[in-house]
């Protein structure tokens, strides 16, 4: 079993401390082998807002860097841990610059076959959630199983230091079981309005948007699945539905 952990910091110290508790607990209850992948390590240029991975397609992004090599790391990897820490009520700019640089995955997903953990450390209790939904966003496709807050405020007891190492420990175990168990990918109602959302409003968008038409106009949904009639009917009537709120300005 392969973990890949993509740390945002540049200091090995509370993120990277973290990781290898996480990492100590998996190995003691599994087979699995880490590889660390740390952004100030990697070529992942600053993003400049230019739109064309999302409108005409990733290729045609003017940065050439590590980019795509990292997508093959998170491809071929069964788990990864997105780690950051919370600067300003978000994630750190290292790691704000990689959501951008991949922002191409919330429209066009594909990380099904992964399952992922978030972990956010922090020197004070505040932003630490908000930090975290900009983390999630980054298991587009995938399936997020587990997630931590790690605080490490110096104000601190040892009674909160214990309830937070148990709750770590709780969620590492959580991950690794999951990952143990074979994986099949479920839709879930967010999933199916998702992919209704996107598919209606790439047919109304083909020119301004042809990156996102050719996509959803091969499918009949992100991934092959036989899906029920109750989720067949729930795209259709939400493709139909937004499709109509697209053409009158509502989305």
């Amino acid at each position: 079993m392969k973990i890949l952990a993509i740390i945002s910091s540049p200091r090995k110290k509370n993120t990277y401390n973290a990781i290898k508790t996480i990492e100590s607990i998996h190995k003691k209850n599994c087979d699995c082998e880490y590889e660390y992948l740390f952004l100030n390590k990697v070529d992942l240029k600053n993003c400049i807002g230019c739109h064309q991975c999302l409108t005409r397609g990733e290729d045609f992004c003017p940065l050439k860097d590590d980019r795509d090599i990292i997508i093959d790391k998170i491809e071929s990897a069964d788990g990864v841990i997105l780690a950051s820490p919370n600067h300003t009520m978000n994630v750190n700019w290292r790691m704000k610059n990689f959501i951008d640089r991949y922002s191409y995955l919330m429209h066009r997903p594909r990380f099904f076959n992964q399952r992922f953990m978030v972990l956010i450390t922090s020197g004070s209790y505040r932003g630490v959630k908000e930090a975290m939904k900009a983390l999630v966003l980054m298991g587009s496709g995938g399936k997020v199983i587990s997630k931590i807050g790690v605080t490490n405020s110096p104000g601190m007891n040892n009674r909160k230091r214990k309830k937070q190492s148990k709750k770590l420990k709780k969620e590492a175990i959580k991950f690794i079981n999951n990952m143990n168990k074979p994986f099949v990918y479920k839709p879930s109602f967010g999933d199916l309005i998702w992919f209704s959302v996107f598919k209606a409003i790439s047919k109304e968008t083909e020119k301004e948007a042809p990156a996102d038409y050719e996509y959803y106009s091969k499918r009949n949904f992100f991934v092959k699945l036989d899906l029920s009639f109750g989720q067949r009917s729930i795209l259709k009537i939400f493709q139909a539905l937004f499709s109509v709120l697209n053409r009158i300005g509502l989305v």
